[in-house]
């Protein structure tokens, strides 16, 4: 599922046609360190998707036909939260995840990647290269909201030693799609 944490936008555009409705990006991608010692790497966190409310049972048969590879585990929740939500989870054998979170008033889609190994120095967020919005979301109408601006809401970037807790900074030109 690693790779498919890109096809998560594609999900995110099916349910938009879906509904007829739009999509917002509630937040862009960014990587962060993860691991300990020699055995650091890196995870990369995918957009946050809003997608306009279908019916949960109806998202839940779209998000297991579309993750029928013998590897994901789906696992949707029975009941309500207090917060009046419901989860799907897909998880991968190599630890990579993809949660919707669903209300009445929209699904909120977001996924990361397992640590990945990597022999890169871990404080060059150069190294890695995330999609703009316009490459992730090419032919679906798209609602940018405000807490994606790194100005209001730095995104973290990559800090050594950082372990699984995202460090405040500047977000580069391929993180934002500048």
């Amino acid at each position: 599922m690693g790779h498919n944490l890109s096809e998560e936008p594609r999900m995110a555009g099916q349910l938009v046609a879906e509904t007829g409705g739009e999509l917002r990006i509630a937040g862009l991608p960014y990587v962060q360190t993860c691991g300990v010692g020699p055995t650091q790497g890196y995870r990369l966190r995918g957009f946050t998707m809003v997608t306009p409310s279908i019916s949960f049972d109806r998202l839940e048969e779209l998000v297991k036909a579309r993750h029928r590879d013998g590897v994901t585990v789906v696992w949707a929740q029975n009941e309500y939260q207090k917060d009046g939500t419901r989860n799907i989870f897909l998880n991968d054998r190599e630890g990579n995840s993809v949660q919707y979170k669903y209300s009445e008033d929209g699904i909120v889609m977001s996924s990361h990647s397992a640590c990945l190994p990597t022999d890169k120095p871990l404080d060059d967020p150069g190294q890695f290269v995330l999609p703009s919005v316009e490459e992730a979301f090419s032919g679906v109408h798209v609602t940018v909201s405000d807490n994606t601006d790194p100005d209001l809401h730095p995104v973290p970037t990559l800090t050594p030693g950082a372990h699984n807790t995202p460090q405040s900074g500047a977000q580069s030109g391929a993180q934002s799609g500048e």
